[in-house]
């Protein structure tokens, strides 16, 4: 049996992410890949003003947007063939260390992320989470622009 690349790909809703997201799908055809989508839900603190620009999800709410996230990956990964199998996860803290965190943790073998990041402070920032990730990770990165 051949062992499948795990490929974490970094997903906020951009379209850096979404262009991300083809990349990844297009590497899924080239060998054997275990996806993993991951979304970090990003809780900042309403104590300071300047970035309460937060995404404010509710914990319990994991389920129905892991439900809404299922669905879409069914149906754009449907052609891509046996070899590749998938699994979308969700989790909550900082984006950046979130991201290394979970590599580390999951044995991933490439982080696909976008260049940069979904909100006006992420893009002010020229990707400050992609120089993290690109600089901590403990595997391969490959920058989608």
């Amino acid at each position: 049996m051949t062992n499948k690349k795990r490929i974490l790909v970094a997903v906020d809703g951009s379209e850096q992410s979404n262009d991300a997201f083809q990349e990844a799908l297009r590497l899924g055809t080239l060998e054997p890949v275990e996806f993993i989508f991951l979304t970090v839900i990003v809780e900042i603190m309403p104590n300071n003003d300047e970035l309460y620009l937060s995404l404010n999800v509710r914990p319990e709410m994991d389920d129905v947007y892991r439900a809404l996230a299922e669905k879409r990956l069914e149906e754009m990964t449907a052609g891509l063939g046996s070899d590749v199998s998938y699994k979308n996860e969700a989790v909550h803290g900082d984006a950046k260390r979130s991201i290394v965190s979970y590599a580390k943790d999951n044995n991933v073998d490439l982080i696909v992320i976008g260049a940069t990041g979904r909100g006006a402070l992420e893009r002010s920032l020229i990707g400050s989470t992609t120089a993290y990730v690109v600089n901590h990770a403990p595997c391969n990165v490959l920058v989608v622009k």
